[in-house]
C-alpha cells in the first residue's frame, strides 16, 4: 500500500471518529426527551379535545419506553462509541458536558408543572389518570434520579447542590447520602442494601431498599454530626426533605389536594423505578472475602452492564454500570462499555418485566451468573 492510500485511510478514520464524537456528544441532548414526552402527552391530550383519545394518549410514555425503545434497540443493537479524550477534553466541550445535566432541573420542574395541571384537568378517567401517573413517575425517576445521580458524584459544590435539588423533586434525599457512603463502598456485599442477593425477588428487594435508604441515611448523618460536633439542625436530610415539602406545597397550590396526592404518588413510583434498576444492575453479584478478611476490590464483573444507543444517550450512560463502579468519578460521557462485565440476554426494558415473575427471571438469569 502506497503512502497516499495510508493517508486516505487515516482521513477516513478521522472522519468516522468525528461523526462518532458528534453523535456521542450532541446525542446526549436526548436526555431532555425524557421530561419532554410527558409534557408532549399532556399537550396532545388537551389538543385532541376528545376524552377517549386523551385517555389512550396517557399511556404514550409507557408505550415509548417499553415497546418502541426495546424494538428499535433489538433491530439496531449498537452502543455509542466512546468520546475521544483529545476531543472531549477541549474547554468548550467540557463546559457543554458539565452544563447539560445542570439544565435538567428546569426540565424536571416544567414536566411536573405540566403533569399536575393535566392530571387535574378533568379530561382523564380512572384508567387514563393511572396511566399518566405511572408515566410521569417512571419518567421523573429517569430524569431526576438518574441525572441527580450523575451530579452528586461531581467535585463541584454547585453541581452536587443541583443534584440534591433534582432528588428532592421525587422525595429521594436519602439517596444523596447512602449512594455515596454505603452503596459504592459496600456494593456486592451483605452490607449494601442496594445489592440484590441471588434468588431474591424484586418485591423483597423493594422493601429492603426502602428500609435501607431510611435507616442507613439517618445513621450516616448521625455519625457525621457526632464526629463533626454539629447540632441536629445541620442534618442534610432536613435540607432535602424541607425542599421536598416545598415542592409538595407548590403541587397543592397548583392542583389542590389532588395535586398533592399526585406529587406524593409520583415520588413513590420514581423511587421504585430507580430501585428496580438497582435490582437489575447488581442482582446476584458478590465480592469475596480475601485471606485478611477484607472484601476484594470492586471489579468489572460486580455489576451488570449494557451498551445500547438510546439508553446510552437518554440515560447518560447509566447502564455502563460496571465502569461507573470501577471509576465512580468518571463523567458520564467518558464511561466505557466493558466487555468483561456481565450482560443480560435481553435489553433492560424486557428484563424489567421478566423480574416481575421471579421464577422466570431466575431461570433466564442464573445460567449467566454461573458463567
Amino acid at each position: 500500500m502506497n503512502e497516499s492510500n495510508y493517508l486516505n485511510r487515516d482521513e477516513a478514520n478521522d472522519r468516522y471518529r468525528s461523526i462518532d464524537f458528534l453523535v456521542g456528544s450532541v446525542g446526549f441532548l436526548l436526555a431532555f426527551g425524557i421530561p419532554a414526552i410527558p409534557i408532549l402527552t399532556a399537550w396532545l391530550g388537551v389538543a385532541s379535545n376528545d376524552a377517549n383519545i386523551a385517555n389512550i394518549v396517557a399511556f404514550l410514555p409507557l408505550a415509548i419506553a417499553y415497546i418502541v425503545v426495546p424494538v428499535v434497540e433489538t433491530i439496531f443493537p449498537y452502543a455509542i462509541a466512546p468520546v475521544p479524550t483529545n476531543l472531549s477534553s477541549r474547554a468548550g466541550w467540557q463546559t457543554y458536558y458539565r452544563v447539560l445535566p445542570l439544565l435538567s432541573i428546569l426540565a424536571q420542574i416544567t414536566m411536573l408543572y405540566a403533569a399536575i395541571t393535566y392530571w387535574n384537568s378533568g379530561i382523564l378517567n380512572l384508567w387514563g389518570s393511572t396511566g399518566y401517573l405511572l408515566s410521569t413517575g417512571i419518567f421523573s425517576g429517569m430524569c431526576a434520579i438518574n441525572i441527580g445521580h450523575e451530579l452528586i458524584h461531581r467535585p463541584q459544590k454547585f453541581d452536587r447542590l443541583i443534584g440534591g435539588l433534582l432528588l428532592s423533586t421525587v422525595g429521594f434525599g436519602t439517596f444523596k447520602i447512602v449512594h455515596l457512603k454505603i452503596h459504592h463502598r459496600y456494593v456486592g456485599t451483605p452490607l449494601d442494601f442496594a445489592t440484590a442477593k441471588r434468588g431474591q425477588s424484586i418485591y423483597s428487594f423493594w422493601w429492603q431498599s426502602f428500609k435501607g435508604n431510611v435507616c442507613e441515611s439517618i445513621a450516616c448523618e448521625r455519625d457525621r454530626l457526632t464526629k463533626s460536633g454539629q447540632s441536629f439542625w445541620h442534618n442534610e436530610l432536613l435540607l432535602w426533605y424541607g425542599i421536598t415539602l416545598f415542592w409538595l406545597c407548590l403541587a397543592i397550590s397548583l392542583g389542590g389536594w389532588s395535586g398533592g396526592i399526585f406529587f406524593v404518588l409520583h415520588c413513590l413510583i420514581a423511587i421504585m423505578k430507580l430501585e428496580w434498576t438497582n435490582y437489575l444492575q447488581h442482582y446476584g453479584m458478590t465480592r469475596n472475602l480475601d485471606e485478611s478478611g477484607e472484601y476484594e476490590p470492586v471489579k468489572a464483573h460486580h455489576a451488570w452492564s449494557s451498551g445500547l444507543f438510546i439508553h446510552d444517550l437518554a440515560l447518560l450512560n447509566l447502564l455502563r454500570h460496571s465502569d461507573h463502579h470501577l471509576y465512580p468519578h468518571r463523567p458520564y460521557h467518558a464511561l466505557r462499555y466493558d466487555d468483561r462485565a456481565p450482560h443480560y440476554p435481553y435489553n433492560y426494558s424486557i428484563m424489567y418485566f421478566l423480574s416481575l415473575v421471579p421464577p422466570l427471571f431466575q431461570k433466564v438469569v442464573h445460567p449467566y451468573l454461573e458463567d
